[in-house]
């Protein structure tokens, strides 16, 4: 009876020894915070003749976005290089978002998605160094392959993932998610 009773105190010890151990995950505070962006700015360049760009750009993310100038205007069946410009114009000066993106890529993607399928395909074309079995797409860079004649959206989502990326979206949460207006002719 007497080893019993010291065998349950024995368990009863380590029981309230190993649940003093439990971090408190809910009081973790994240390290890194999600970009402030304002203003999103595409830029595409036609590969077969540098000399049609087309921009579109949305400003106002932080408040009521301005769409006004964000459609892209683009030829059927062309294939473009891309690059995207983000910047938040609440700071004096202005910050280069994009900048930081680049000097933190291991923890950004940027995920660009059509809203029909055959509109048009993207494909990244900057990597991170996140080792193997990185590295991962970043998407400040990337080339554009318009199908036929349509029109449509283009979804871009500025994921953040700081210690998670792997190479997909699913991670992380969103420092930017908009839509720029396409047409294809």
């Amino acid at each position: 009876m007497k080893s019993i009773k010291q065998s349950l105190w024995a368990v009863l010890a380590m029981s309230v020894l190993a649940g003093a151990c439990k971090k408190d995950e809910q009081n973790v505070t994240p390290t890194d915070d999600n970009e402030a962006i304002t203003t999103a700015t595409l830029q595409l360049v036609n590969k077969a003749n540098a000399s049609e760009v087309v921009t579109a750009t949305i400003e106002n993310l932080n408040t009521s976005a301005d769409f006004s100038k964000a459609t892209l205007t683009l030829k059927a069946n062309t294939t473009y290089s891309g690059t995207i410009q983000l910047v938040n114009k609440t700071k004096t000066p202005t910050i280069d978002v994009s900048a930081e993106i680049k000097s933190e890529q291991n923890e950004h993607l940027l995920v660009y998605t059509p809203s029909v399928a055959t509109l048009l395909t993207v494909t990244i074309t900057d990597k991170d160094t996140n080792p193997s079995p990185g590295p991962y797409p970043v998407g400040l860079t990337f080339d554009l392959k318009t199908n036929a004649v349509a029109t449509g959206k283009l979804n871009v989502r500025l994921r953040h993932q700081p210690g998670a990326k792997n190479g997909t979206q699913t991670p992380g949460t969103d420092d930017l998610n908009t839509d720029f207006s396409v047409v294809i002719q």
